[in-house]
Formats: C-alpha cells, sequence, structure tokens
C-alpha cells in the first residue's frame, strides 16, 4: 500500500509561509479516491485546517521536527510510527516546493519503482557543471578537490548527475536505513526533466509570472 505525505511546516526563510502559498497546488492533483491515504505533517493551524477539508489526515508536528534543522527522514520515521503504518507499506514524499508536478508524474515514480522492485526512490537531474572541476573553499584561498583525481580528459569523468526531491517514495522498514536527505545504497534514481523548484519570493513570482502567460 501507498500513503502520501505531504510535510508543510510553517517556517522558511527564503519565503515566508512558502508552504501555506504552495500547498493548493499539489493538494489538487490527488485524486479523489486516494485521499484518505494522504497525511499532511504541519505545525501551521491554517495548513492542518485546509488539510482536512480536502479530506486528508493530519498530524500536528511537535516542535522538534519543526525546525528548520529537523531532518525529513526523521519527519518520515515519525509519520509512520502516529499513523502505525505497515512496515512493508510505501510512503510518497510529495514536498510542496514543486507547484508544476502532475499526478502523472507521481504515477510514473511509482511504476518505476515497481519496475525495479526497489525500496527507495528519488529524482535525479541533469548537471551542468562536473564536480570533477569544483572544489572546496579553503580559507587560505586555497582550494580542495570535491571529487580526488588526476584526470585531465572530459570523457574520463564518471557520468554525474544531482539528487532532487521531486518525488521520493521509500519503504517503511527501510526508512532508517537513510541518511538525513533520504539517499540509501538500495536507492533508485529516476530522471527529472527541467522543473519548477520554489525556494524563494523571486522564484514563486517567476512562476506565477509563467503561469499567466500560459
Amino acid at each position: 500500500m501507498y500513503w502520501f505525505v505531504i510535510p508543510a511546516r510553517k517556517g522558511s526563510k527564503g519565503l515566508p509561509f512558502k508552504n501555506r502559498k504552495l500547498f493548493s497546488y499539489t493538494a489538487d492533483t490527488i485524486p479523489d479516491n486516494l485521499r484518505e491515504q494522504v497525511i499532511v505533517t504541519s505545525d501551521d493551524d491554517e495548513i492542518l485546517r485546509t488539510s482536512k477539508e480536502y479530506g486528508f489526515k493530519t498530524l500536528n508536528r511537535v516542535p522538534n521536527l519543526s525546525n528548520d534543522t529537523a531532518s525529513p527522514r526523521d519527519v518520515l520515521i515519525d509519520t509512520a510510527k502516529i499513523f502505525n503504518i505497515s512496515s512493508e507499506d510505501f510512503i510518497v514524499l510529495l514536498y510542496l516546493v514543486y507547484p508544476d508536478r502532475k499526478w502523472i508524474d507521481v504515477q510514473r515514480a511509482i511504476s518505476f519503482r515497481e519496475e525495479k522492485q526497489a525500496t527507495s526512490l528519488l529524482g535525479r537531474k541533469e548537471i551542468q557543471y562536473t564536480p570533477y572541476l569544483m572544489f572546496f573553499e579553503e580559507e587560505n584561498g586555497t582550494g580542495t578537490k570535491i571529487i580526488n583525481h588526476d584526470l585531465c580528459r572530459r570523457q574520463d569523468y564518471r557520468s554525474c548527475f544531482s539528487l532532487s526531491h521531486y518525488v521520493g517514495i521509500f519503504k517503511v522498514s527501510e526508512l532508517h536505513l537513510h541518511d538525513t536527505n533520504l539517499w540509501s545504497r538500495n536507492t533508485v534514481f529516476l530522471p527529472i526533466e527541467s522543473c519548477v523548484d520554489i525556494d524563494t519570493r523571486e522564484n514563486l513570482e517567476d512562476f506565477l509570472s509563467s503561469e499567466n502567460e500560459s
């Protein structure tokens, strides 16, 4: 069985009340017949009230899981525990910061996970610049290679990509095996095309502008 978890904490440094502004974009995509399998975990009373109007289950998130240092892994473990979700079930993580995500994208992720018989899935995005040419900044003006190598030909670099939380799927029994970014050795990666990712007011204004133009 699949459960769909929407994390929607109140605080946001880049864009105040970001999740309130974005909530309907995700909520409206969820089919009516699946709304009883949706859990919204939040410390925002307004979001919790709105979630109930959609027919979603709600979890009033505790303070230590509502600050900006709380990991999504711990939020999912807490949600699974409180709702007594079976260890054999899967949680589909739906961050609100992807307002252009369609339900067909979620279905594609579920099908991909089932095809791979994987216990964990995240998105992968293509990157413009290779980390083989990137450095960690040092205090004395020097730098340390992010990838320690002595390769000069680009064709010798391993193919790299960037992790995306556009859609995440996790077997409940293995949540504790993931790092705080929800990656584990068992994670498979679903290719994600270019997508909107809202983190700042400018991101939101650009998105709303493009919506109006279309």
